[in-house]
């Protein structure tokens, strides 16, 4: 009986985050699985064995020229490096569709799958917080920037400021985006866009504490410890 999974796939994701450094055993293992294997992996495939094979060489020879050629060299690699990570790119919809959900082949084509990613929404309702917080004066008086290091794909980050005190005990953010706060004191929450964030037109030399939770679906993480900064004159 076949060994199917209504949700496994490839993961895109995760074959974008394939070390530099591996990526070229990754595209050849790849290679030896799908091409050396054709009753399983039939049809019309993304590419020939020849030209993969080409790409990969192409990447590994810029990319020793550019170890010793310095920045001379760094276009011809990149545009190599961009071609082999798009070339395994282009076998995932291919793998899919000859697996359809099914395990033995979806391990058979080495490829990430999405069963392989993290489960984020395990993470951080077991606590995970983001790390590397940094707060510094903006581009113009009184404005804060904020950033972290990033925790993974697909995650939101809700950055809260907190003017003059940190947060009070008491203090919670629920998953509609509502601040419960017990104090009295000014409260700052932007959770759109990405891990860098922009506060403005806050007070003069006025210490702000910033906290960064993690949300994943209606997953609302816990508030990190804080990072202090002084606001300009």
């Amino acid at each position: 009986m076949k060994k199917v999974s209504a949700t496994d796939r490839v993961s895109i994701t995760l074959i974008r985050k394939i070390l530099q450094g591996e990526i070229a055993k990754r595209a050849q293992k790849m290679s030896d699985a799908i091409f050396g294997d054709p009753d399983v992996f039939d049809g019309t495939l993304p590419m020939t064995v020849d030209v993969l094979a080409l790409i990969i060489a192409t990447f590994l020879s810029t990319q020793g020229a550019y170890a010793v050629g310095g920045s001379l060299r760094r276009s011809a690699f990149i545009t190599a490096k961009k071609a082999l990570y798009a070339a395994v790119l282009k076998f995932a919809p291919y793998v899919d569709g000859i697996a359809n959900g099914n395990a033995v082949i979806l391990a058979l084509c080495t490829l990430p799958l999405l069963s392989q990613e993290p489960n984020y929404a395990a993470l951080i309702s077991a606590g995970g917080i983001v790390q590397r917080i940094t707060a510094v004066q903006g581009a113009f008086v009184r404005q804060i920037v904020t950033n972290c290091a990033s925790f993974g794909e697909k995650l939101g980050y809700t950055v809260i400021v907190s003017e003059g005190v940190p947060l009070p005990a008491g203090f919670a953010l629920t998953s509609n985006g509502t601040v419960i706060s017990p104090a009295g004191n000014r409260i700052f929450v932007n959770s759109f866009g990405a891990r860098k964030k922009t506060f403005s037109d806050l007070l003069p030399k006025t210490e702000y504490f910033v906290y960064y939770v993690l949300t994943f679906g209606t997953v609302v993480g816990t508030a990190s410890a804080p990072v202090s900064i002084v606001t300009s004159a």
